[in-house]
């Protein structure tokens, strides 16, 4: 199973790779990394995912104020 939102894919904090399963039940739901066999949760991976798009952002906002301003006469 892949933890993804739109385009951003979470990784092991291990190895990097991208494959979990599910290895156990409750409110924290824990998964383990298919390559490395690394625990970790669902909410860590999510939030991993929500640090990656707040820089993703933060480099989509530096690229645009990089660049010269269009249509000013």
């Amino acid at each position: 199973m892949h933890v993804r939102i739109g385009d951003i894919t979470a990784k092991c904090p291990q190895c990097g790779k991208t494959e979990f399963r599910p290895a156990g039940s409750g409110p924290q739901r824990k998964l383990e990394c298919i390559a490395c066999g690394a625990a970790t949760t669902r909410a860590a991976l999510l939030d991993q995912i929500g640090e990656e798009a707040i820089r993703q952002a933060r480099e989509s906002l530096l690229r645009l104020r990089s660049r010269p301003p269009v249509g000013r006469e």
